[in-house]
């Protein structure tokens, strides 16, 4: 039986640069994550604000303020890169905020 070697066993970094690149990317994670949690949390209550029925408007238990299409469009219309959020995101981001006040 032949025993295979590894043909290219790659090279390790040193510890010390990996352990700074470690360090700086774990800074930069965390000031990222702590930049946007607010944005995101005034965004997410925004989506679900739309996604809400008006109220006094009897029999408009099932309709939104804003059609889940609409909101796909002011997304993208606002993204600098015109991706914006699908219409799955949205629906998600809703269903998951309105199970979170329903636990509320």
């Amino acid at each position: 039986m032949m025993f295979m070697k590894n043909p290219n066993p790659g090279r390790l970094p040193p510890a010390e640069q990996r352990a700074a690149a470690e360090k700086a990317l774990r800074k930069a994670a965390r000031d990222y994550y702590e930049a946007i949690s607010e944005p995101t949390r005034l965004f997410h209550e925004a989506l679900v604000a739309a996604a809400g029925p008006p109220e006094g408007v009897p029999g408009s238990d099932q309709k939104s303020l804003v059609t889940r299409r609409r909101m796909v469009e002011i997304t993208k219309d606002a993204d600098p890169q015109g991706q914006g959020f699908s219409l799955y995101s949205v629906l998600k981001i809703v269903a998951e905020l309105e199970q979170e006040e329903q636990k509320a």
